[in-house]
């Protein structure tokens, strides 16, 4: 696992994430990233019916399409060695590929989610190449087949869970804790965006409410996951080592992922799929650990920095060795760095640690749309 750092590449960044963002509005407003799913909390029916409705299948082909939300194991898990190569939402049309098999191979790969293999149109071989409608691709060992089929024509399992391994534990997540977290019933939500009422060329500067994205206390596959972290802590142990072993599960097991923190708009995850697609950046590390500090009742405060955002914890009896230490509210807060690998709170010293003190807006994800100016303590707009 890459060992690199938001600290060790700060020098290559020329604009970042922290003073963009009208585009930050389209990913979350419109991407995978915040509401593609649109299911309301029902009450729980009798069905003897093992796959997904029609409203889940289509999000769960919808999070397929977008691998940075659902990583490889998900994909896995949903459809063997098969891969979404484009999904056409408006003609509700899918084109997949299998790798190179037999015949009955093929048909039992694609038996896996496909209900009427008759519904399957396939790609025409053409110099190397599959030709199917105007798409193509290179004919490998990787993809032997390339076919189309209507979205009614898919089916996905929803019993059981699925697993996604660290080394520290193994989270489980089955299909309909997912959609819980799809349909926001399961996070803080809220209003996307912060204005910041600072004007650059004529624009408001807006950055994205990151509170929105954090889980709520008692979600069940965050709290299986932190009683498998500390499973080796005793029930008295001092907060201190709790605290630290989330982190370090954060900081040790989530890659940093350079593509979403260099990206030209925000991408925010929630701490399902931040866990599921196993990277992430600064932004969704600290929604990671916030949302299981949130399952061990712990206070915590999201901290927005230039081009950064961390989590800070009461400092309690962590030291302050590498003065990172923040007051608030008439307390002690220790920051609980997030992109740095085996960060120990109050002792880790930081190269640039200015990105971590010059602290701008501070917010507390369990009041819902308030985020406040850390130098003069009002509350920012939030649209």
């Amino acid at each position: 696992m890459s060992t690199n750092t938001l600290f060790d590449s700060e020098k290559q960044r020329s604009s970042k994430k922290f003073a963009l963002i009208l585009a930050v509005l389209l990913v979350l407003a419109g991407g995978v990233g915040y509401g593609v799913w649109k299911f309301r909390p029902q009450p729980p029916k009798k069905d003897t019916n093992p796959y997904a409705d029609e409203k889940l299948r289509d999000s769960i082909v919808m999070l397929l399409a977008q691998p940075r939300f659902s990583g490889e194991l998900f994909r896995e898990q949903m459809l063997g060695s098969a891969r979404i190569q484009r999904y056409i939402v408006d003609k509700g049309v899918v084109y997949f590929s299998l790798p190179d098999s037999s015949e009955e191979e093929f048909q039992t790969g694609a038996g896996k989610f496909i209900v009427d293999p008759l519904k399957i149109e396939r790609a025409r071989e053409i110099e190397g190449e599959l030709v199917l409608d105007r798409y193509s691709l290179l004919k490998t060992p990787e993809t032997g087949y390339f076919f189309r089929t209507p979205l009614e024509n898919l089916k996905f399992e929803t019993d059981g869970e699925m697993t996604f391994p660290f080394q520290r534990a193994i989270y489980t997540l089955s299909v309909r804790e997912m959609i819980d977290f799809y349909n926001n019933s399961r996070i803080y939500g809220g209003k996307l965006a912060a204005d910041t009422s600072i004007k650059i060329g004529g624009q408001t500067v807006l950055f994205a409410n990151h509170g929105t994205m954090v889980a709520k206390p008692n979600e069940p596959s965050l709290n299986r996951l932190v009683d498998e972290l500390l499973r080796d802590v005793p029930d008295k142990q001092v907060r201190e080592v709790k605290i630290q072993k989330l982190l370090d599960f954060v900081t040790n097991e989530i890659e940093y992922d350079f593509t979403e923190a260099l990206g030209n708009y925000e991408t925010l995850k929630r701490p399902n799929e931040v866990l599921m697609s196993r990277t992430s950046d600064c932004s969704n590390k600290t929604i990671l650990m916030a949302s299981l500090l949130e399952q061990i009742g712990e206070d915590y405060l999201l901290l927005y920095c230039p081009q950064h955002i961390t989590v800070a914890v009461p400092q309690g009896a962590f030291p302050n060795q590498n003065n990172l230490k923040f007051e608030w509210e008439g307390k002690n807060w220790m920051i609980a760095e997030t992109t740095l690998p085996n960060f120990e709170i109050g002792v880790t010293r930081v190269q640039e640690s200015v990105l971590l003190t010059s602290i701008q807006y501070v917010q507390k994800p369990r009041q819902t749309n308030v985020i406040f100016d850390a130098q003069t303590f009002r509350p920012l707009e939030l649209r």
